[in-house]
């Protein structure tokens, strides 16, 4: 069982075997990367003006990925080839399974099931059982760095080497198979208009969600390092070459082009007419979806490679030394922070008004 005592007014989870069951479902699950396709999962939620400690869980030697906010659970991937369900009230561990390889991102949450795929030479993807982590199928591909995507009864994933395939979630039968020019680091997206994915070669392709077969493709200026967010006929993404691009589906025509003055490396967030998106260097910018010259930029000073969250009133950022900061995008001023180990590589999450954060010890952190 889990061991539970106070650290620092904190309850402290030590992670070991345990013989707990989870739920065996959450209606409201977490079935894409940051929980959906336009990454304002959090848009809505709020936090207390000054958050307070509610747990810390200790769950292996690191945390890998974003983590999927279920209703009553938070379930992660841990370098040690284990996925993990810890109960999100009290942090307290449900079960972990054991997988046949390092895991890179973070799991998928929807309904009974959890999925998720592994970075080894001979990779897989999973799906276990929500409510004791039993691998219901699992279905070999490549090595897999990048978030899965999950559309109704089909999966996608994508390689390192540039493969992507679709997979039925029932039973994870692959449909068809298409080798990219590029490693894949970003989750694929699944649009109306097909499916869109980012390469390492530079290159934004959006293929038949039927077939596989490339209908358009598009050089960017640099590397896509995370999902894209879509909204409505149009991806918005960073690149590592500066620069946060709307792009319109489905010929891929570049709506705008907006420079952002350091590489982007995390993912970008549209919410209420807005596309967030924090560069390397600390600038939080605020870039108006309709009207891209009415941008502007809030100066943090710190070094961030994850993208923020936006709330009902406020931003969160959190940067490579650990700082997670909630920003006031009106003055631009710092409403509340805290020092955790880092680095923090993804974005902090909210759910029912409780922040979830990922640390770069394998610590994951809960305020309210």
């Amino acid at each position: 069982m889990a061991a539970l005592w106070a650290v620092n007014a904190t309850a402290c989870v030590t992670y070991v075997p345990s013989s707990k069951l989870g739920p065996a479902r959450q209606d409201a699950g977490w079935v894409a990367y940051l929980g959906n396709a336009r990454h304002d999962a959090c848009a809505a939620e709020s936090l207390v003006p000054d958050p307070r400690p509610l747990w810390r869980a200790d769950v292996g030697r690191a945390v890998r990925g974003s983590p999927a906010l279920g209703e009553t659970v938070v379930a992660v991937g841990v370098a040690e080839r284990v996925v993990a369900l810890l109960d999100r009230a009290t942090g307290q561990a449900l079960w972990r399974t054991r997988l046949q390889g390092p895991i890179h991102a973070g799991p998928l949450l929807e309904e009974e099931r959890l999925y998720v795929a592994t970075e080894a030479a001979e990779g897989r993807v999973y799906a276990l059982r929500l409510r004791d982590g039993h691998t219901l199928w699992s279905t070999k591909t490549e090595s897999v760095i990048a978030p899965l995507a999950l559309e109704g009864d089909t999966i996608y994933a994508a390689t390192e080497r540039g493969t992507v395939l679709r997979l039925g979630a029932e039973r994870g039968a692959v449909a068809w198979r298409r080798r990219l020019p590029g490693a894949v680091r970003a989750a694929p997206v699944a649009t109306p208009f097909g499916l869109a994915v980012a390469t390492a070669g530079d290159t934004l392709y959006l293929l038949d969600k039927t077939s596989g077969e490339v209908r358009a493709r598009l050089a960017t200026p640099g590397t896509v390092l995370a999902a894209p967010a879509l909204a409505e006929s149009r991806l918005y993404f960073g690149t590592t070459g500066g620069h946060v691009l709307a792009v319109e589906l489905p010929g891929l025509a570049v709506a705008w082009d907006h420079p952002a003055g350091d590489g982007v490396f995390g993912a970008v967030a549209v919410a209420r007419d807005t596309v967030y998106a924090l560069a390397r260097d600390g600038a939080l910018w605020l870039i108006p979806v309709a009207h891209p010259a009415g941008a502007r930029a809030i100066a943090l000073r710190i070094v961030a490679t994850a993208g923020p969250t936006p709330l009902a009133a406020g931003v969160l950022v959190a940067s490579v030394s650990g700082e997670v900061l909630l920003v006031d995008p009106g003055p631009g001023s710092i409403r509340w922070r805290v020092q955790l180990d880092g680095p923090i590589e993804e974005p902090p999450l909210v759910r029912d008004r409780q922040l979830v954060v990922v640390s770069g010890r394998g610590d994951i952190h809960a305020y309210r």
